[in-house]
C-alpha cells in the first residue's frame, strides 16, 4: 500500500527513530505537569511552592538555552539528544524513587526540575537543528508537522493518563513511567544514524560562537523583528489563560465551561498539526503573520463575553492556527539559515517564547485590576495581532518565498548573504539565498 506524501518522512530510517524517540519522550513528559503539582501538594507543600518549582525549571530552561544552542552547534546533535534524554532519566528516576520512599521535599523537587529543565535546553534546539540533517528537502515541512502534531497530541492525553495513575498507584508511580519514557528515547536515538556529516565551524570561544549565532540573526533585522513580534503575541495570549478562568466563574459556567474550551483548544491544535502535513504557503512568513491575526479570537470573545459555544468555536480556529504556523515557521528557519549555526538561532527564538509567556502570566492580573478585566481583554487582543500585521510591510519578510523544488528562501535578497558570510566564515552562500530570477509568480 501506497504511504500518502504527509507521511513520507517515516519512510527515513533515522527521521522514524527521532520521529519515534520524541514520541514516547513527549508523552511521558506530558505526565509531569499534574503529577508534579499534586505530588508537591501531598509532600506538605503549598500553592507558593507549586509555583516556585514551576518556575525553577523555567528559570533552568531559559538560562541553559543559550548554552545548549552553543554545543548543539559544536557536537554531534545525536549525542546531545541523548545526553539530554540520560540526564532527564535520572532526575525523574530519582525523584521517583524520592516519592516511593516518602522522602520527598520541595526543595528536592526544585532542585531536580531545575537540572531537568535545564536538560530540556540542550534537548529542544539540537532537535530542531537535527530534522534537516535527517530529512530530505522536500519532507522537511510534513517532518516537522508530524513531530508538532505528537506534541499535541500527547498534550491532550498526558493529563489524562496522568490522572489516571494518580488514581490507580499515585504520583510516584507516573515520575517513574516519564523516567523510563526517556530511557527508550535514549535507545531508540542510539540507533539513529546520521546520513550526512556536517562540517562544523572552526572551534572558537563559547562566547564568541554564541555572538555568531545570534549575529545571524540580528543582521537579519526583519527576521528579529518577526521573532520578536511573535514574542508579543505570547506575552498577549497569557493573559487568555490568566483572565478566561476568572471570566467563566463570573457567572459564566465556572469550571465547567472553562474545560470546555480549554478541551477544544486543544481540538484544534491537533486539527492544525494535521493541515500542516499538506499545507505549504509560497510566502510562509506573510502567511503566518497574516494568520496570527486570528488570534485575537479567543480573548475578543471573552471581553464581552460572548455565548460559550461562539468562545469554543474562536479558541479552536485560533490554537489550530498556532498549530500550523509553528510548523510552517520551523521549516522557514530551518531553511534560512545554514545548518552550523541552527541550533543557536532556535535557542533564541524559544528563548523570547519562555521569556515573552510567563512575563505575560504575571503582568495579567495588574492590568486587569488597573484597568479592568473587559479593557485588559481587548489590549491584549489589540496586541496579538498589530505586530504581525505591521512585520507584513517589511520587505525582508515578503521576500521568503518557497521555490518550486519545495524549498524555501529569499528572493532578490542578495545583501542577505553578504551580512551571513560577515557573521559566519562560510564559504559559499546557503541554499536558501537565490537570485530574483529564481522566483515563480
Amino acid at each position: 500500500m501506497p504511504v500518502p506524501s504527509s507521511l513520507s518522512p517515516l519512510r527515513e530510517r533515522p527521521y522514524r527513530l527521532l520521529w519515534s524517540a520524541r514520541s514516547i519522550s513527549a508523552l511521558g513528559n506530558a505526565l509531569i505537569p499534574v503529577t508534579v503539582v499534586f505530588a508537591i501538594l501531598r509532600a506538605g507543600g503549598s500553592a507558593l511552592d507549586v509555583g516556585t518549582v514551576l518556575t525553577c525549571h523555567a528559570v533552568g530552561q531559559v538560562a541553559m538555552l543559550p548554552v545548549g544552542g552553543v554545543w548543539a552547534d559544536r557536537l554531534s546533535r545525536k549525542l546531545v539528544l541523548m545526553v539530554s534524554d540520560a540526564i532527564q532519566a535520572v532526575c525523574y528516576g530519582l525523584l521517583a524513587v524520592l516519592m516511593f520512599q516518602q522522602q520527598a521535599t520541595v526543595w528536592q523537587f526544585a532542585v531536580i526540575y531545575t537540572i531537568a529543565g535545564m536538560a530540556t535546553a540542550f534537548f529542544t534546539p539540537a532537535s530542531k537543528a537535527v530534522v534537516p540533517e535527517i530529512i530530505s528537502p522536500e519532507r522537511l515541512q510534513p517532518a516537522n508537522a508530524l513531530l508538532g502534531l505528537t506534541d499535541s497530541t500527547t498534550k491532550v492525553l498526558g493529563p489524562a493518563v496522568a490522572a489516571l495513575l494518580l488514581a490507580i498507584s499515585g504520583a510516584g508511580t507516573a515520575i517513574l513511567v516519564n523516567a523510563l519514557s526517556f530511557l527508550l528515547s535514549f535507545a531508540l536515538l542510539s540507533r539513529m544514524d546520521l546520513p550526512k556529516q556536517m562540517q562544523r565551524a572552526d572551534r572558537q570561544g563559547f562566547f564568541a560562537d554564541l555572538r555568531d549565532g545570534w549575529v545571524a540573526v540580528a543582521q537579519r533585522r526583519w527576521y528579529l523583528a518577526n521573532l520578536l513580534s511573535w514574542g508579543v503575541w505570547n506575552f498577549a495570549i497569557a493573559f487568555f489563560f490568566v483572565l478566561g478562568p476568572i471570566v467563566m466563574q463570573d457567572g459564566h459556567g465556572g469550571a465547567t465551561s472553562w474545560s470546555i474550551i480549554v478541551i477544544t483548544g486543544s481540538v484544534g491544535s491537533i486539527v492544525g498539526g494535521l493541515a500542516a502535513l499538506r499545507y505549504r504557503p509560497r510566502r510562509p512568513l506573510v502567511a503566518t503573520n497574516a494568520a496570527a491575526v486570528l488570534g485575537i479570537g479567543p480573548l475578543a470573545l471573552l471581553a464581552p463575553p460572548a455565548p460559550l459555544y461562539v468562545i469554543a468555536i474562536g479558541v479552536a480556529v485560533a490554537f489550530a492556527m498556532t498549530s500550523l504556523v509553528g510548523e510552517v515557521l520551523a521549516t522557514t528557519q530551518q531553511q534560512l539559515f545554514p545548518e552550523k549555526i541552527l541550533a543557536r538561532v532556535s535557542s533564541l527564538d524559544w528563548m523570547i517564547s519562555l521569556i515573552a509567556m510567563p512575563a505575560g502570566y504575571a503582568a495579567a492580573a495588574p492590568v486587569a485590576e488597573f484597568l479592568g478585566t473587559r479593557t485588559a481583554l481587548l489590549v491584549a487582543a489589540a496586541l496579538i495581532g498589530t505586530p504581525c500585521l505591521l512585520m507584513n510591510l517589511a520587505p525582508g519578510v515578503r521576500s521568503v518565498q518557497r521555490f518550486p523544488d519545495g524549498t524555501i528562501g529569499i528572493v532578490g535578497r542578495r545583501d542577505s548573504a553578504v551580512s551571513l558570510s560577515r557573521a559566519l566564515p562560510v564559504s559559499s552562500p546557503t541554499v536558501t539565498e537565490r537570485d530574483a530570477s529564481t522566483s515563480t509568480n
